[in-house]
């Protein structure tokens, strides 16, 4: 931090970004010297201004849309990729199927590709998308290209060659900070600091208060910062401690991940928007396009009529093509019904009595992101300073986990009357009769906030300023030891080494002295981390006794992978640490042998509550043992096990309970035992059939267990070489049910190498090849291809359409049409939801359907119900008039009624239609669908 001249500060935000600096070699006081970057942008064709902000719109143009020259910038050459900032965010109001919007909310999301081009989101095909990833690189680009061209392309004064600290929500998991940091590389930006939003605007706070923030914060005091912007919420805790005499900032608590912020309520004006918006008569969801711009024009207006600005605005839609006059639609927003939606339905107030556990309900999808269930801000407040009441009461020593003082941040917060609904919820909840409390910190720059404390905090780097320490409650410990080749180690009795000393700040450098290590390679081995909250006088380095002074924690389990040809052998290596801002210790395992280095990484909040996927039942490990010695006498031994097809009953018998409730762990452990004998196989085909049908249903669905990415890449090493009795009736649908209960484990080369294969069976590309495959193989193969749910979009359209055109109205077995409605379903299991087969071809399959009278309907109705299925996400959902007829014809039966409910109301999957859906029961304690 102090060999560089400048320090920069960057908020990458969710609806608007912002940029602030330090010159340390202007001579200013500090941190007085902290300034604003105007950035340059474009804010009409050929017309660029610098703004405070840049809006964080990705615009991307057509061919002849708009000219090259009108959109270049200073320091670009005329190019028509796209451009950022106020131009684009106006442009995409009036073309909103060019417009990426919400970028760093989908680097949240798990359920799709985020390398993937998948945004504008739901845009037809051919118009011009990108990823997540790409999205947030172009706005970081523009900001390092715009900082690069002021200051004449100095070298030394390049933003890459500053010191930058760039910020993200606390609660990013870490996914999505990886992400981050792969943007900024991409941007040109290969060095720099992660710092979390809540943090950084109390360190905006500190820049104006540096002088007199003991006068304003007492020890003992709880300041509160509520941070709400356009796509995330995020809650932090901070107090004024006494230590050794000296009061100091810690940091005691970070919320939980939100995706609830302004960009909700928009949504949410524009369904009432939408509601009054009548067609032909009736009321019907607006196409997707039509349904982004209303949701634009409702922010305006939001914006325009809580900023006093306006009583009312009209909000109208204008008509395409031949019909711009008479398809324009209009409605009218008033303040008094403005100010209703948004303060009751998002900042309500929250009496003592109040339940706070979360329903089992859908957030809000109509943008595609998966939105928080309860869109309540004030709510999760709550419940975010009742789960930390603990912590509360130790560092204030008061029963009632309320703020004595609160700092707003945040575009969303803007309002006056929402900062102070927040602060009557906070009095509601805890009985607090001084509507003084809690106090406020003023904020002036809701905006830049961030950016400016970022900027501060690369001064505290510095050796500058008031630090917040977000001291370690806990000493870490990393365990040492012989670990077994399953990577079992025992948590007493061993030794480990002190890598986190107590009251350690988070953001320190771990210099672990010189000792040398084994680590296991090639092989399963485990990492097993503990804590202590009460013992002192251990050093970063020491190495201990494991006893009962530790708590173990969930351990990594992982392979360290070594050489191409995969040998286990044990690698002599050094550790490396860091103990990030972040709140992750980052472990790396350096060998002292090649170049390599290994990265481990460890969540430490929260860490001693969190749980791997828990086992509904624990086997004493005697009985599991024998049920191992059972396997390997069948596969590996001399024939003394029992044979193949009495196998499972004896399990179950030795066991004492059904296969079905078998513990994760130890069905693990059976896959571990056959995978080491697969030989086996080649003695008959009753061995080989079992031993499939055994090792898929330990191993479904591909994923639950740590260790399970490793499991698979060991199967798949079996694909290439084929069943070996592959003539056998028996072995073949064997070998495609042991594939479709893996295809939630496999990659998507993986998946498509199967429908490779699949093409060549079902359909060859001569007629020559087609054979007549045995039923039953012939099923399995259809399955096993619907499982595959991380196909591409083109491929499951085809296949789906063959499928159907295959049937016969009078003799349909169910499972085809089990294997119709995975192929075509609009809530995925476990794939990426930008894989969905498009509505418009599952309107052409069900118009099919429909068309046809089915001898059993009922499997038809199955079908139906998961091809029309509402998620809340208008790019996936059908059109109304599909839904309806859909409807019409399940109406007339009695079985039908919980489907038709699912074509009415977005229902989240039930645990027991995951397992229809999947095909068979789930290991205890997984979920395909994450909601």
């Amino acid at each position: 931090m102090v060999d560089k001249r400048f320090i920069v500060g960057i908020d990458l935000g969710t609806t608007n970004s912002a940029v602030s600096y330090v010159d340390l070699e202007s001579g200013e006081r500090l941190p007085a010297a902290i300034r604003l970057f105007s950035i340059p942008q474009l804010n009409a064709p050929g017309e660029v201004s610098s703004q405070d902000i840049l809006p964080s719109f990705l615009y991307l143009p057509g061919g002849h849309e708009i000219d090259p020259e009108a959109v270049r910038l200073p320091w670009s050459t005329p190019v028509a990729e796209g451009f950022v900032g106020l131009f684009a965010r106006e442009q995409g109001a009036r073309v909103p199927k060019r417009l990426v919007s919400s970028a760093k909310s989908w680097l949240c999301h798990g359920r799709v590709d985020r390398r993937a081009a998948v945004l504008p989101w739901g845009v037809d095909e051919g118009l011009p998308r990108v990823s997540p990833v790409a999205a947030t690189a172009a706005y970081l680009r523009h900001i390092r290209e715009a900082w690069n061209h002021r200051n004449g392309k100095d070298e030394a004064l390049l933003l890459e060659d500053q010191s930058v600290v760039v910020t993200v929500p606390a609660s990013f998991d870490e996914v999505a900070r990886d992400l981050t940091v792969e943007a900024a590389e991409s941007a040109g930006i290969p060095k720099f600091l992660l710092l979390e939003e809540p943090l950084a605007v109390f360190y905006s706070w500190l820049v104006r208060h540096e002088a007199d923030w003991h006068e304003q914060v007492h020890p003992g005091e709880l300041v509160l910062v509520c941070d709400v912007g356009g796509g995330t919420t995020d809650f932090t805790l901070i107090t004024l401690r006494e230590k050794e005499g000296v009061p100091e900032f810690e940091r005691i608590a970070v919320g939980d991940h939100l995706i609830l912020g302004g960009d909700n309520m928009d949504l949410a004006l524009a369904r009432l928007a939408e509601g009054r918006m009548q067609r032909g008569g009736k009321t019907a969801p607006l196409q997707l396009h039509r349904w982004q711009a209303l949701c634009h024009r409702c922010r305006m207006a939001k914006e325009e009529i809580l900023s006093g600005d306006a009583e009312s605005r009209d909000i109208t839609l204008v008509g395409e093509g031949r019909r711009v006059i008479g398809g324009t639609l209009t409605t009218a927003l008033e303040r008094e019904e403005v100010e209703h939606l948004i303060l009751d339905g998002f900042f309500p107030l929250v009496t003592p009595d109040e339940d706070l556990s979360e329903r089992q309900r859908r957030g809000m999808t109509e943008l595609g992101l998966p939105y928080a269930q309860d869109p309540a801000v004030t709510r999760h407040l709550i419940r975010f300073l009742e789960r930390h009441r603990q912590d509360i009461a130790q560092a204030s020593e008061r029963e009632m986990p309320y703020p004595d003082l609160i700092l707003f941040n945040g575009g969303a917060l803007k309002p006056g009357i929402i900062r102070d609904r927040i602060r009557q919820a906070i009095r509601s909840r805890f009985r607090l009769v001084d509507e003084g409390v809690p106090r406020v910190l003023e904020n002036p720059h809701l905006d830049l906030a961030v950016a400016i404390g970022a900027s501060y905090y690369g001064l505290v780097k510095a050796g500058h300023g008031v630090r917040v320490g977000s001291g370690s409650p806990r000493a870490y410990y990393l365990g040492l030891g012989a670990a077994s080749g399953s990577g079992a180690q025992e948590s007493a009795g061993g030794k480990a080494i002190c890598l986190i000393e107590r009251g350690m700040h988070e953001g320190a450098d771990i210099r672990v002295p010189d000792r040398r290590f084994e680590v296991l390679a090639n092989q399963p081995v485990h990492f097993q981390l503990f804590s202590s909250s009460f013992r002192t006088g251990d050093h970063v380095g020491d190495v201990i006794d494991v006893d009962e002074t530790l708590t173990a924690l969930p351990p990594i389990r992982t392979v360290i992978q070594f050489g191409k040809k995969g040998r286990e052998t044990a690698l002599p290596v050094q550790v490396e640490a860091s103990y990030t801002e972040m709140g992750t210790l980052a472990i790396w395992c350096r060998s002292l042998l090649t170049e390599h280095r290994w990265r481990l990484q460890f969540q430490l909040r929260d860490a001693d509550a969190a749980m791997p996927v828990a086992d509904h039942a624990f086997l004493e490990e005697s009985i599991v043992e024998e049920a191992l010695g059972v396997i390997r006498e069948t596969f590996a031994g001399r024939g003394e096990g029992p044979a193949p097809e009495r196998l499972v009953k004896t399990l179950e018998e030795q066991i004492g309970k059904s296969k079905d409730r078998w513990p994760l762990s130890v069905i693990r452990r059976f896959a571990d035992a056959l995978m080491e004998c697969p030989d086996a196989r080649e003695r008959s085909p009753e061995y080989e059939a079992r031993w499939l049908n055994l090792l898929g249903f330990c191993l479904r669905p591909g994923f639950g267990d740590a260790l399970d990415e490793h499991r698979l890449q060991k199967v798949w090493r079996f694909y290439n070489r084929g069943p070996f009795h592959a003539n056998h009736p028996q072995v073949r649908p064997e070998w495609w049910c042991l594939w479709r209960r893996l295809a939630g484990g496999l990659t998507v080369a993986q998946q498509r190498q199967v429908a490779i294969d699949f093409a060549a069976l079902v359909r060859p590309k001569k007629k020559k090849d087609q054979k007549k495959l045995p039923s039953q193989e012939h099923l399995e193969l259809w399955m096993a291809l619907a499982n595959m749910e991380r196909l591409a979009i083109p491929d499951k359209e085809f296949w789906a359409r063959a499928l159907l055109d295959g049937f016969n109205p009078k003799s349909v077995k169910p499972q085809y049409w089990w294997a119709l409605a995975r192929i075509t379903a609009r809530e995925p299991l476990y794939g990426p939801v930008d894989r969905v087969v498009p509505p418009k071809a599952v309107a052409a399959v069900v118009d099919t359907i429909l068309a046809s009278a089915w001898r059993n309907p009922k499997p038809v109705g199955a079908a139906l119900a998961q091809m029309g299925r509402l998620t809340g996400d208008r790019t996936r959902d059908l059109d109304p008039d599909v839904i309806a007829r859909m409807t019409a014809w399940l109406e007339p039966h009695d079985w039908a009624s919980d489907w038709i409910r699912c074509l009415r109301e977005v229902i989240p999957l039930a645990e027991q239609e995951e397992e229809a859906l999947f095909g068979e029961a789930l290991p205890a304690g997984i979920r395909l669908h994450q909601g």
